[in-house]
């Protein structure tokens, strides 16, 4: 049998869910049978354009195909869960399913019910209130803007973008009214594809398999086996892969092998290495400016389970400075300097991990790590852009959607000649302009000499319809 191929879906912000297809097996002595039918993989990643002080939009993902003109072939072996709104240029893994081969004009999607959660910044400390969202519809197909053949023994990835600006209502107040008119873009990519790379994707170390492979375990209990190289970012010198144990939590970036299905990383960020991690967003910090003794943290995502604590929940994290603080996906330990418990702030996302003891059903936390995640944020250009030399730099950014109420308004992005500049020539293309709709993807730091919050930007791109 050829090895089957596997097709990548990228969900808007980015779950991703993967589809995989395999040959048919061979009939009796007795039987004449027809050839097995040739198959690819599909993989799939999501992420969303955000609203103001939307900070989360949970949909049940009920259903996924592509469509060969003919036939609908389902690409999600389960419902899904997917947060759309904590994906902003990001994206994350979901699933693996196989596909016949052929050519695919169009997805469909099929979603229930929604949940969108918003920061109520007029709460001291900020606090998330909940709306249940009613949809317009519940099903939404999407032709391909090109039709696009899945060969055999391919790896494809489809990507799948919810527009949350658009999809919720708002009143003449700008309000959001809880209607959700569900807008997706949908594309599928070869899996080389930057657009359907994984980033953010989050998973148990189940065990090391060599020097430079280990074991993790994702959504609906799939492994993946993970490979490294000497080209692999380990963002700790301190934890290299045979440390690994069953109680790491490691962040992943790279993509799916075409041949072998492992996931080949490009950056290994260690995300707890003793028990639980929490991923989401700081919405308070006390004190204010100094070193922190707690923390208040939007909770997106945990890994395993934890009594008293879901996605969506506020949980107040006590801090005393021995925590290790680093930026993710940066191997340098100089990051402990730009980022600690002094430079914390509202509005910066955060994987915390540590120990996990449960007394009497009561689950006591101790973060024994802080690690600063990549965020996107999103907005109008203010102006007032700087060219220093090259793309080095800065501007403005107005930017009051997700993590955005809780940051200077407006939000200084500073820039560098290693920032990817996409849909524009460069920072040069800004200037004496206002008003563009851009897209940033970096880390929220503080800068010393203002002890306010800026926006370091990997990528800053210019969102067209």
């Amino acid at each position: 049998m050829k090895q089957s191929k596997c097709v990548q879906i990228l969900f808007a912000i980015l779950p991703l869910l993967l589809i995989s297809a395999c040959s048919g097996g061979a009939g009796n002595s007795n039987t004449t049978t027809p050839p097995p039918q040739q198959s690819d993989s599909i993989f799939s990643v999501a992420t969303d354009a955000p609203l103001p002080s939307i900070v989360s939009c949970q949909i049940n993902l009920t259903g996924v195909t592509v469509n060969n003109g003919t036939t609908d072939v389902s690409v999600l072996s389960q419902s899904e869960l997917v947060d759309f709104a904590q994906l902003s240029g990001l994206h994350q893994m979901v699933d693996l399913t196989s596909v016949p081969t052929g050519t695919y004009v169009s997805a469909t999607v099929t979603i229930a019910n929604p949940v969108i959660g918003f920061i109520d910044t007029t709460q001291t400390p900020p606090a998330i209130n909940t709306i249940n969202g009613t949809l317009s519809t519940n099903m939404v197909t999407v032709t391909f803007a090109q039709p696009f053949t899945v060969n055999n023994g391919d790896l494809d990835g489809l990507r799948m973008e919810f527009d949350l600006r658009k999809s919720l209502a708002v009143d003449s107040n700008g309000q959001v009214t809880g209607t959700i008119n569900p807008i997706f873009q949908l594309s599928l990519h070869n899996a080389t594809d930057s657009e359907v790379s994984i980033d953010d994707f989050a998973a148990g170390v189940v065990g090391v398999t060599g020097a430079n492979s280990f074991m993790v375990q994702g959504p609906h209990g799939r492994q993946w086996n993970v490979t490294t190289d000497s080209n692999t970012i380990l963002d700790d010198p301190t934890e290299p892969i045979s440390s690994f144990t069953t109680n790491t939590i490691v962040s992943l970036t790279g993509q799916i092998d075409a041949v072998t299905h492992a996931i080949d990383a490009t950056e290994v960020n260690v995300i707890s290495d003793n028990g639980f991690y929490l991923g989401g967003l700081l919405t308070s910090v006390n004190p204010p400016t100094g070193p922190a003794t707690l923390a208040d943290l939007y909770v997106r995502d945990e890994l395993p389970a934890i009594d008293g604590i879901s996605p969506g929940d506020i949980a107040a994290l006590t801090l005393d400075g021995t925590e290790k603080y680093r930026i993710g996906h940066i191997k340098l330990p100089l990051t402990t300097l730009l980022f600690n418990n002094s430079a914390l702030a509202p509005g910066q996302r955060v994987s915390i991990g540590g120990a996990l003891t449960t007394n009497n059903g009561t689950s006591t936390l101790t973060p024994h790590r802080v690690v600063l995640r990549r965020q996107g944020q999103a907005g109008t250009l203010a102006g007032n852009v700087v060219v220093q030399q090259g793309n080095t730099g800065s501007f403005q950014l107005n930017d009051n959607w997700t993590a955005g109420v809780l940051l200077p308004q407006p939000l200084t992005v500073m820039t560098t000649d290693a920032t990817n500049f996409i849909n524009l020539t460069g920072l040069s293309a800004l200037q004496g302009q206002t008003g563009i709709s851009l897209r940033v993807v970096g880390f929220v730091l503080i800068n010393p000499a203002t002890s306010q919050p800026v926006f370091i930007a990997g990528a800053v791109e210019e969102l067209t319809d």
